[in-house]
């Protein structure tokens, strides 16, 4: 009788059960849903580490603060910053009730009328921080001395020497006066010197040898070394002291700004077949 009693309670048309399935679910209501935000996941990721220095917005050296473990692992550990904090000594410390939470106001300059709070915490800001490039000067005493322990006394330099043209055979049955009419007339430029060489030896040539010397030693490899520095006393041209153009061992002179006295050395210029 039970079984026959409930089943004639049951709706018997589709309708009704449309409408007994919308009273049912309108008395539960709407059904919803709870995201975590992303602090809260970030706060789940979050390791317990121990401040070994001072951070502002973290806490005082000693104290143990939240940290996302990336930021501790890539930056604050290598930087000895913050250190990890052992399972064994985590347990005692929630046993103890100790606070490890992390102070926001810690090292922030608060101003009576404004109090604006930066967005970058310590580390982010380092993170942006560009050192500038520090260039430590030698003096010109001390470059000196380095020019004058690194550059040897005598500097060689090899150069190709010009050839001279062979004297033409003296024509059978022409005078002397007629010879020198004809050389006239002709415009026969003047024999260059027996010790004349292709191109030059210049300061720049010099400045770059020297260089060289100076690049094996890290406090020499700073001397700062220009060709209006370097200037040749003798065998050169007059009007240009820069360059000379001959065989032979000259003198040139090295002066740095500040220097009192200038370094002597000698360029031995010779020529390239005897390089051998």
């Amino acid at each position: 009788m039970a079984s026959i009693r409930s089943s004639t309670l049951l709706p018997q048309c589709t309708s009704c059960i449309r409408r007994l399935t919308r009273q049912n679910l309108e008395a539960w209501g709407p059904q919803q849903t709870r995201s975590i935000s992303k602090k809260a996941k970030e706060a789940e990721r979050n390791i317990t580490v121990q401040l070994l220095k001072d951070v502002p917005r973290f806490g005082r050296a000693g104290s143990y603060v939240p940290l996302n473990p990336s930021l501790m692992r890539n930056r604050w550990f290598p930087a000895r910053v913050a250190n990890y904090v052992p399972a064994t000594q985590m347990k005692q410390l929630k046993a103890q009730e100790v606070d490890m939470g992390r102070d926001f106001t810690f090292g922030v300059r608060l101003n009576l009328e404004e109090a604006e709070e930066e967005e970058d915490d310590f580390m982010s800001q380092s993170k942006h921080y560009v050192r500038p490039i520090e260039i430590d000067v030698l003096s010109a005493e001390r470059s000196m001395e380095l020019l004058n322990a690194f550059v040897p006394p005598t500097i060689d330099f090899y150069r190709q020497r010009i050839e001279q043209e062979k004297e033409s055979r003296e024509r059978l049955g022409a005078s002397g006066a007629a010879d020198i009419l004809t050389a006239a007339a002709m415009g026969i430029k003047a024999k260059a010197p027996t010790d004349a060489i292709y191109g030059s030896v210049s300061t720049a040539d010099l400045v770059s040898t020297i260089r060289g010397a100076l690049a094996h030693n890290d406090e020499a490899a700073r001397v700062i070394l220009n060709e209006a520095d370097v200037k040749f006393v003798s065998g050169h041209e007059e009007g240009d002291a820069s360059r000379v153009k001959q065989l032979g061992t000259f003198k040139v002179e090295i002066r740095l700004p500040g220097a009192e006295e200038p370094l002597v050395r000698n360029i031995r210029i010779r020529a390239k077949e005897s390089e051998a």
